[in-house]
This record gives C-alpha cells, structure tokens and sequence, in this order.
C-alpha cells in the first residue's frame, strides 16, 4: 500500500471521528450471554423469507437454509461479502487473488459460477454476459447487513433461471435499526477500510440512512514470491430509507453508487505470432443502481408488493470494455383467505441492454444487444395436518431470448413431529440460460505446450453458438433438523442432483503452423452429469459463555461423458470441506472468535487441500467506542486457493492482521 494511499485512508478515518460522543448503551455482558444461550426454539424465531418469498420460521423453511446473522458476521471478522459465506454449508469460497473471488454451491465452481443465484434485498446482482456474480463490484458496509439466507439448491420456482444449485439473499437492516451514527476503520498488512453511516427520523414512522466507505486492498504475491501487482481501491456510497406511507402501505427505496480502481498484470498472447507478452494495464470498474419497494397490506388475508430497480454496470480493462443496464420490476401477491391454503403468486419483467467494445482478445456480435425476460411464478402451500404436515406446489414459467419458455416446477412437503423436529424432502427443476457470452462471444487463449508429443504453443478461439439451449436440472432433497436438548442443535441435508443438457467446449480439429498450432471451439449442450452428497451443521451452547457452531460438506460430481467434460469444469470443486467456529466471552465483554476451515484438493487445477485459521479478538472500551485486532490465514504465509482468471498468473492469498475501531455517535 502506497504512502499516498495510507494519507488517504488515514485523513478519512480521522473525519469519521465523532466530535461529540453522545450516550449510547452498548450491549451489556449478559444480553450478549442471553444471546448466546439461546435455543434452537428461540433462535427460529428470526423469520426467513428466501425460500418462500414471504416471512416464515427458519426451522419450518422446506428446504436448505442457512442463516448467516449480524453477530455472525461481526464476530468473523471478515471483510468482504464472500468472506462472509465461509461460513454457510455447501457453499464454497475461494480467492484467487486480491480481487478475484469464486463462490459456487453443490459443484461446478468457476470464476463465473453460473449456477447460483445471489441478490441484495431482492436486486439479483450477476453479470448478463456470463450470468455469474463479479464479487469486487458487489459490496456494502457489513455493519449493515442483517442476515445472509443462504438456500443450497433449486430456488428458481420463485426467483427464476440461474437459481440452480442455490440462492444467496443479502438482506440489509431496516434504516429505523441503523439511527445515530457509526464510524469504522480498519488497518492491517493487506487491507485499509473506513466507513461511515448516519440515520435519522425524517418522519412519523420514517427514516433513512447514508453511508460511505472507502477499501484499499494491498496486493497478494505470485507462487514464487514476487509481487502479483493486483491491489485494488474501491469508493462507494449509498442511501436506505423506509418511509410509512399510511397504516396498511410502506414503501422502501435505496441505492448505491461505486466506482473501483483494480492493478492487475495480464499475460496476452499476440495474435500475429502467438507468444505471450506482459500487460500491467489495470481495471476499472463502476456503477450504481436505484431500487424501489411498495408493500400494501389490503387486509387481514392479503398482501401486495410491487418492486422496480435500475442497476448500471461498467467493467474497463486492455481487452475489454463492457456497460450493461438492467431494469426489471415485479408485483407479488399473497393469499390466506381459504382454509388450509396459503397463495403466492406474482409476475415480473427484465430488460437488459449490453454494449461491448471489440478487441483482438474478446468480442460480443453484436456488440450491442437488448434483451427481455418475462416471467410469472405461482406457488400454493397446503395444510395437510394442521400444524404438523404441509406440502408446497409451486411452478416459474419464464421466457427469454435465448432458449425460449421455461417451465420450471416444484413439490416440497414438510413434517414437524414436535416443536424440536423438521422432516422435508423435494424433487425441482431448474434451468441455467445460455449467456449473452455463449450465445455471441469470441474469445482467444494461448496455453504453452501441454505434452511432449505437442511441443508448440496451442491457440484456442472460442467461437459464439447462438443455438446454445437451456441446462437443467431434476434435484432431489432430503433434510432434518432436530434439537435434542435445550444446548443442541443439528440440521442435516442430503441430495441427488441430475443435469442434463451441459454446456461444454467441444475442440474442433486444429490446424498446424510453424510456430503453434490453432484450436477452434465452440460449446455445445453436449454433456449430463449427476451428484450426490450431504451438508450438515452443528449448534453447541456449551455454557452461557461458550458458544460452538460448526459445518461438514460432501459432494461427489461425476460427468457421463468424461471425454467431453470441457477445459473449465471438472475438479474445481472440493469433495470435502469442514468448519468450526468458536466464541469465548471473557469478563468485561471482552470476546475472541476462533474459526478453523479446511478443504479438500481442487485435482485438475492444482490445488492441494489446505487449513485455514481465523481469529478475532473484541473489546468495547466505553460504551460507544469498541476495538478489535484480527488475523487470517495464520497458520501459513500463503497458499493457493483457485486458478485465477483467463490471462493472469497463479497468485497466492496470503496471512493477514489487521486492528479495527468503532465509535457510535
């Protein structure tokens, strides 16, 4: 990190220190016992709406559902959104660099993971040209997330396509929780953070919040020790307010702006005698979006919703350039007025306008294009024992511009024995969309000589296929929780996954020159695979001090065709992972979180399974000022965790230690 940079972080920090520290009561020593004793009765108590589009109990929630909470998230010491979904079963998390990140669950981990769906207070937030998450544009401050919903598998009868193998919904306070005033800063070996965060009453019942922050991230290093030249900065900054429109009507509206400055050292090849040549041309990226929510309750048995955003999106690089703008909005319904019966429905629309400009690495043809989904979902849950046996039947019917009308249904039921056990199980159906990539990209890459017997360097172009057709998906789930005593909780889940209709690469035949050989390719919907594995989590309160919590991830992803299985799919996903979490209070509400995380090897990229070690150690000094010292990846200097994206060389994440302060005002 540049001295000019740490002035930078430094003055900022300095302007968020309150002049006046007004009176604030911070949480006492035995709430923070009382939370931490909690049982799994009263810790259901939190309501979920992912799974059902509508407010229900987590322990009743028919499919499964992890809640990463605030004190979670607080406690981790992470800093970034995906550092965040370590902590969730089934969800893998990797860095390939100290901008890159990959987040996928139940298989087919990628840079772009086109398989899970993520939003932020219902915004989908993925790129339209490779339908995956670009996790540097995506942040807030953590401060003001409320809880994460984390679903492994099908979601797409309510929230559509790409909801595969999973949805990921962020979920931010309400602003009449967010009054007053927080500053933060964070400093370390590899990251300076500063934040801050204001809300008042603006009316009966209304209120609103604002936020700026500042991240300054230091680069990692090559695998042979040299620095990887990728730091990035990132400014953002937004608004939240939640206003009371009259007894029975709310209405929500909040937004972000962003802007990142990202250093990163690509390897091209030159095209006209193809060899590598080093590029130190960076990345920006920038944006912002505006998301309104109307929320009317018509009477005791009906409610609506209607929601409309725009979100704007610029990514700049040497070889690509690229603005996308979406604008989609949905109206839902809920129903309660028949007996034993409860009715979802609702409709939306998206449109999507993309401009890209060419370069002799990367195209889209066109390079503009405008696309439309329509959409329309209807769930409906019966009662078929009161308060014990309920089933769920629900369906999407969608249409876009790629493969056409998609029907994708769901059947879910649900037995609660006692007020400590849940039974469910459901079979669904999903589809993933070919890209805008898939269906009008180009794309050239150099790999060296793969064998002996192939000594020349080896040119892929992958070409655009605009009879690409959907992926889907028949899943079959399985899950129980259950709390044997007060201090216990356990939720286990099992699946069998079967895809059909993979998009794959398929290698046409190559042409030989002198000094390398070309390889076109095109992706094809070539290939099935299936997979079968189990998530499970574990809740321990062993005193009102102690609190364990902890998580075990299996998979096994097998291909029917392993000959035609593609050059970027098969063994990125561990078959194994495993987490343990540990939270201590000492006297004076001093607190240490310690979390163990490992993973087994990614085989076909060369990645070996490795431990990883968190700790975080809190303290409130006085009722408004709190400090905090933090460390990650402690038990190496660094190792590898993915293969970073197409023209970047392999880098390693390395340890970090940083010390944190927040003040309230």
């Amino acid at each position: 990190m540049s001295k000019a940079n740490i002035y930078k972080l430094f003055m900022i920090s300095m302007a968020l220190l309150p002049k006046t520290a007004l009176a604030a009561n911070d949480v006492s020593d035995a709430e923070i016992k009382k939370v931490l004793s909690m049982s799994l009765a009263e810790l259901t108590n939190v309501k979920v709406t992912s799974v059902s589009k509508k407010s229900e109990p987590e322990n009743e929630a028919p499919a499964a559902i992890f809640v990463i909470t605030q004190e979670d998230i607080r406690r981790s010491g992470a800093t970034t959104i995906p550092e965040t979904l370590r902590m969730a079963p089934g969800i893998v998390v990797t860095q390939s660099g100290s901008n890159n990140w990959t987040v996928s669950a139940r298989g087919f981990n990628d840079q772009f993971s086109n398989k899970l769906l993520v939003l932020i207070d219902g915004r989908t937030i993925y790129s339209p040209l490779f339908s995956g998450v670009i996790w540097d544009s995506q942040d807030t401050m953590l401060e003001d997330i409320e809880r994460i919903e984390v679903i492994r598998g099908p979601g797409a009868t309510l929230w559509g396509a790409n909801a595969v193998n999973g949805v990921i919904n962020i979920i931010t306070k309400n602003s009449k929780d967010t009054q007053g005033g927080l500053a933060t800063a964070e400093y370390g070996n590899q990251l300076g953070i500063a934040s801050v965060r204001y809300g008042v009453k603006v009316g009966n019942d209304s209120y609103i919040r604002t936020y700026a922050k500042y991240n300054d991230y230091a680069s990692q290093r090559y695998t042979n020790g040299t620095d990887a030249n990728d730091s990035w900065r990132k400014q953002q900054a937004g608004f939240r307010s939640d206003l009371k429109i009259s007894d029975s009507g709310k209405l929500k509206i909040q937004g972000d702006i962003y802007a990142s400055d990202e250093d990163n050292s690509y390897i091209f090849p030159d095209l006209a005698s193809p060899t590598y040549y080093n590029s130190s041309k960076g990345l920006k990226a920038g944006g912002g979006n505006l998301l309104m929510r109307w929320e009317e309750k018509l009477s005791s048995i009906s409610e609506t919703s209607l929601q409309a955003y725009f979100d704007n999106a610029s990514r700049k690089t040497y070889f690509f350039n690229d603005i996308a703008n979406t604008v989609d909005i949905e109206f839902q319904h809920v129903w309660t007025g028949w007996e034993r019966q409860e009715l979802i429905w609702g409709a939306g629309y998206r449109f999507i306008n993309d401009k890209n400009d060419p370069s002799a690495q990367y195209a889209l043809t066109p390079s503009t294009r405008n696309d439309s989904i329509y959409n329309a979902f209807l769930q409906d849950k019966f009662t078929l024992i009161p308060e014990s046996v309920f089933l769920t039947l629900g369906s999407k019917f969608e249409h876009n511009e790629y493969s056409g009308f998609e029907v994708q249904p769901s059947a879910r039921i649900s037995w609660l024995p006692d007020h400590t056990q849940t039974v469910w199980a459901s079979v669904s159906r999903a589809v993933h969309t070919p890209s805008r990539f898939d269906s009008d990209g180009r794309l050239s890459y150099l790999i060296d000589p793969p064998t002996i017997s192939i000594p020349l360097p080896v040119l892929y172009t992958a070409a655009p296929n605009k009879k690409a057709d959907a992926e889907d998906l028949i899943a079959y789930e399985l899950g129980y929780r259950i709390q044997p005593v007060k201090s216990l909780s356990i939720d286990v889940t099992t699946f069998y996954n079967r895809y059909n209709n993979l998009l794959q690469d398929v290698v046409g035949d190559p042409t030989i020159f002198v000094d390398y050989i070309s390889q076109p390719i095109t992706v094809e919907n070539i290939n099935k695979a299936h997979s079968f594995g189990f998530e499970s989590s574990v809740k321990y309160n062993v005193s009102p001090s102690w609190q364990l919590a902890g998580t075990y991830s299996y998979i096994d992803l097998k291909f029917d065709d392993k000959a035609q299985v593609g050059l970027f799919f098969v063994g990125k996903h561990p078959k194994n992972m495993f987490n343990l979490r540990s939270t201590y209070l000492f006297p004076n509400r001093v607190e240490m979180t310690n979390s163990l995380y490992t993973m087994s090897e990614l085989s076909s990229i060369n990645v070996p399974g490795y431990y990883r070690f968190d700790t975080k150690l809190s303290y409130p000094v006085t009722d408004s000022i709190s400090v905090s010292l933090v460390g990650q990846n402690l038990l190496d200097e660094r190792h590898k965790e993915f293969t970073p994206f197409l023209y970047q060389r392999q880098t390693e994440i390395g340890r970090s230690v940083y010390a944190g302060v927040s003040f309230k005002f």
